[in-house]
């Protein structure tokens, strides 16, 4: 092809435009940057329909009228009222308030997902944040009566009323009709993202084509022939496009056929489905020059063309080449996969087109309780189907493959359409599989993790050839006598941040669990991780087991109460590498009851010791005066009650580490605690400015350290005795 040179020399035109426009898009973000304020008096558009409500927290996206973009508006709930205001506002409206505009925040752990790289897929570069919503102040707008704004309302009428519909007909109108994805079913939503099948739940190609047939069909009813009907599309697909909350794959969707429609009526040019696919990809490339970041685009359009690529062959032979082509993004995003998926998919799709689909649609349209009833009773069925196949065993914890695989498996593919000899290529992607699933689960480095989780401590210690998994508290959320409006359904950082992590290095069990104490900021993720991470053994102080707030997140978890052992130094079996410091006796799991464990990591002689505070650990340096470290975790997220100067003159650290949140309202690290580790020439890093803190010891390499996430997106690695003479301070 490439020979013909016309078309080379066209392709060589769209590279360069492209490579313009995405030295614009780069200069305008570094311009948006540039612009941010603090504090100052805005307004925002706010879209009804874009509004979501968790609990005290408001997420949304607005438009910011001073500099005429879009942008993620999050903002504080103070009282119940507010939240039912919102939840059931059915106009958009501008608002007039004091907000911080920053950029939006980039990832600080490993394999966290990048939050700012989906808002760059959707040209946002900016996040507001209101602090305070009883400040905010509605205005009138010249804008309310536009026709995107009418479409946007629209859709939040439809999204209440669909609420009205009993249960699971709600959820299913409220996702194949509008594309909005509600909590009240998140047990379905995990089983049909679990079997692989997120594509056909998503509003895509498939959707596009049952409205777009069925308005052909329609316009028939009055005498307009098929060919004139299409015509019709023109203009009720590009509004489908806000109705159905305007995603990547719908957008594709709606271009491609309004492109064909166009041409072939209008025009009268014959386009092919991959010469409009090819369109429509550049046409979106120029304005969002990073469109493909996103895991759903990504999946869109790659499918959409092995669709193209597949018509005229038989069914099962082309789903196998579909999911083969998809697979590598398959891991690379999610890092797991259903060895059934292609079976169910299959399966599920004439499901999905002969009964969930019109089931949904019918349930909607046709008035009557006794019939949204029946509806609903069948999609509950359709539910029970879907949890009960995503509980069957063929889910494998791939881990996360590296890029450069990645990409040669989507080589591979692409050349088994072509290949003469495709049993070799089959043989050779095998083989590749094969190889890094045993590279990802078998590794030859340890590392000890020290999370960012927030205000909160969670280390992970995971040895050469993952032979010992073992994790020292969870991290979680402080909560300050909530109220039961003010709690929030959404996924705990447990499971976005650790458990994701566990996941991308094909880890799926954790041996021993060590819960230092009580609090929640230690262990209230704990239940959350163990629904997706086994969990064999969790180990506590004594006493600690027979609370009943500890007891009744045993029952939140997935595992039970002969689990769990409590410990003090007097019963428990030191190993060679972990020692248990403290504490000597029974208590009832509070800071002076924490945990304090030794661990040698090849030669680096590593400390945590939860919460403890410096009476504790005077009372460690006395009972165990033999003990030093070269790293300290320092007790209570670096408050001034702990890391006493006797205790950090014993046991003698090379390095300090420091796990506390970002602006945290406590004040860590304290002043005092900084001052004592300066005194005595000890550097520290701390997770609120380096975010996630790795140290890695390579099969044949002196230890070190990884840092991310240090505000400038850079990630650095260097060797620790180098790092410790750089004498970082953090």
């Amino acid at each position: 092809m490439l020979g013909d040179k016309r078309t080379f020399f066209v392709c060589l035109l769209g590279c360069l435009i492209f490579t313009v426009r995405f030295a614009q898009w780069q200069r305008d973000y570094q311009e948006d940057i540039r612009t941010c304020q603090t504090n100052s008096v805005q307004h925002f558009l706010i879209y009804a329909d874009k509004i979501a409500v968790d609990g005290n927290l408001m997420k949304c996206d607005a438009f910011w009228v001073e500099k005429r973009e879009e942008l993620k508006l999050t903002a504080f709930l103070k009282n119940e009222e507010q939240q039912k205001e919102l939840k059931s506002t059915a106009d958009s409206f501008t608002i007039e308030c004091q907000a911080d505009v920053t950029p939006v925040n980039q990832p600080t752990n490993e394999n966290e997902f990048d939050y700012r790289k989906y808002c760059q897929s959707q040209n946002i570069f900016l996040s507001a944040f209101i602090k305070d919503w009883c400040n905010v102040k509605k205005v009138d707008s010249s804008q309310a009566f536009k026709p995107v704004l009418f479409l946007h309302d629209f859709r939040k009428r439809c999204a209440l009323s669909f609420q009205k519909l009993p249960e699971p007909l709600d959820w299913y109108a409220m996702i194949l009709l509008l594309g909005m994805r509600t909590d009240d079913l998140s047990d379905v939503y995990s089983s049909i993202k679990k079997l692989g099948l997120l594509y056909i739940f998503c509003l895509s190609g498939m959707h596009v084509f049952y409205l777009s047939s069925f308005l052909c069909r329609f316009v028939q009813k009055f005498g307009i022939d098929y060919e004139t009907g299409q015509l019709f599309n023109l203009i009720v697909l590009p509004c489908f496009i806000l109705v159905g909350g305007g995603s990547p794959s719908l957008i594709r969707a709606v271009m491609m056929n309004v492109l064909v429609i166009g041409c072939n009526r209008l025009l009268k040019i014959k386009l092919t489905p991959l010469t409009a696919w090819s369109y429509v990809l550049l046409i979106n490339l120029m304005s969002c020059p990073r469109l493909l970041f996103g895991f759903g685009t990504q999946l869109s359009y790659l499918l959409t063309l092995a669709i193209i690529l597949q018509k005229g062959e038989k069914r099962i032979a082309a789903s196998l080449k579909i999911n083969l082509l998809s697979l590598p993004i398959v891991l690379y995003q999610t890092y797991q996969w259903n060895i059934f998926t292609c079976l169910f998919s299959l399966m599920i799709l004439p499901l999905f087109e002969c009964i969930i689909l019109p089931a949904t649609v019918l349930g909607v349209v046709i008035p009557g309780r006794f019939f949204s009833s029946a509806c609903a009773l069948v999609l509950r069925t359709v539910s029970n189907l879907l949890q009960f196949l995503a509980e069957l065993p063929g889910n494998i914890v791939f881990g996360k493959p590296s890029l450069t695989f990645v990409l040669m498996m989507l080589f591979l593919a692409a050349m088994t359409e072509t290949a003469k000899n495709g049993l070799k290529l089959w043989i050779m992607m095998i083989t590749c599989y094969g190889a890094m699933f045993l590279a990802i689960h078998f590794p030859l480095s340890s590392e000890i993790v020290y999370f960012d989780i927030g205000q909160g401590d969670c280390t992970l210690i995971r040895s050469r050839f993952n032979r010992e998994i073992i994790m020292i508290d969870t991290g979680g959320k402080v909560s300050f006598n909530t109220q039961k409006w003010q709690k929030r359904k959404g996924r705990t950082n447990g499971e976005t941040i650790v458990a994701n992590y566990l996941l991308s290095k094909g880890v799926k069990k954790i041996d021993r669990l060590y819960l230092t104490h009580q609090d929640a900021d230690h262990v209230a993720n704990f239940p959350s991780i163990s629904q997706t991470i086994e969990i064999k053994q969790v180990i506590v102080p004594r006493g600690m087991e027979n609370l009943a707030s500890f007891k009744k997140r045993i029952e939140e978890s997935a595992i039970g109460l002969e689990s769990v052992r409590g410990v003090t130094t007097q019963d428990y079996d030191d190993s060679d590498n972990l020692r248990l410091l403290h504490p000597s006796e029974s208590g009832r799991g509070t800071n002076d009851d924490s945990l304090v464990l030794w661990y040698d990591f090849n030669g680096i002689k590593c400390i945590f010791t939860g919460d403890l505070p410096q009476a504790g650990e005077k009372e460690v340096i006395a009972k165990h005066p033999e003990i030093n470290a070269d790293i300290l975790k320092t007790g209570h997220h670096g408050s001034k009650t702990s890391t006493s100067p006797e205790f950090v003159r014993r046991i003698n650290p090379k390095l300090a580490i420091i796990s506390c949140g970002r602006n945290n309202r406590y004040g860590h690290p304290n002043q005092e605690t900084l001052k004592t580790l300066n005194n005595a020439g000890i550097p520290y890093l701390s997770t609120a400015n380096y975010g996630m803190i790795k140290l890695r010891k390579n099969f044949a390499k002196m230890p070190y350290l990884c840092v991310y996430g240090d505000g400038t997106a850079s990630r650095f690695n260097l060797p620790l005795r180098r790092l410790l003479r750089h004498n970082p301070k953090g």
